[in-house]
């Protein structure tokens, strides 16, 4: 997080509109940047609780706590570019070979010390499976490598700016062998991984924090399994 940025910020720029911490009271510039970083660091106090509450745009912005959702799958469409022959020999043998093409998207939702959303950012692709041996699941591969792949925010508040992605990268080549590998994705060496930079800004407080979304997600016949996740 970008704290020292933001404690000079708050000591030369000023609050406006802050309510008074106690009666006949505002806050001071230090007490402010110093409940900033403290609800950042998930140790905010109760005097830190009453200086964020007391600011209507620190208590929807201030970002302390993560919620990983569950992993949403689909069926999708075999991967664009696949000729219309190719394409009816794969329909054909879907029923033997229990093809499989999915969609997952997974959401990891950032919220502030209040607990208003601040963004949820999704990392999405889709893959397909099936088996070289009718009806044999020890036989399954890969049969696409994860394709339509991106990441892409909702409930995006106007606080947030999405930087360049910092890492991308997945592992799952056509023929890999899928017949071992638990069906749900736990421990496959198979995966996608994406991390998005996001800066966090205020007018009157520049900006004061940076997170990085990220999940590592690990590839099964019938889910993908959320290895590592972080938003913060």
């Amino acid at each position: 997080m970008a704290t020292a940025a933001l404690t000079a910020a708050l000591l030369t720029t000023g609050v406006a509109g802050s309510s008074p911490a106690l009666a006949g009271e505002k806050p001071s510039h230090q007490a402010i940047a110093t409940a900033i970083q403290h609800a950042i660091a998930g140790n905010a106090t109760a005097a830190d609780l009453r200086v964020i509450s007391d600011d209507p745009q620190l208590a929807r912005t201030v970002p302390v706590s993560v919620r990983a959702g569950k992993p949403v799958i689909t069926k999708a469409s075999p991967p664009a570019g696949q000729n219309a022959a190719a394409s009816r020999t794969a329909d054909a043998a879907a029923a033997d070979f229990q093809t499989k093409c999915l969609t997952v998207d997974y959401p990891l939702t950032n919220t502030s010390y209040l607990g208003d959303i601040i963004y949820t950012w999704h990392h999405k692709f889709s893959w397909c499976t099936a088996n070289t041996v009718s009806g044999a699941e020890w036989s399954r591969v890969i049969t696409a490598s994860p394709y339509n792949r991106y990441d892409y925010f909702t409930d995006k508040s106007s606080v947030v700016y999405p930087q360049g992605l910092t890492t991308d990268v997945s592992f799952a080549p056509v023929g890999a062998p899928m017949g071992t590998i638990n069906p749900g994705g736990a421990g496959s060496p198979y995966h996608s991984y994406l991390a998005r930079s996001v800066n966090l800004c205020i007018a009157q407080y520049a900006c004061y924090a940076s997170n990085l979304p990220q999940s590592d997600l690990t590839i099964g016949r019938d889910n993908a399994y959320p290895a590592m996740t972080r938003a913060l």
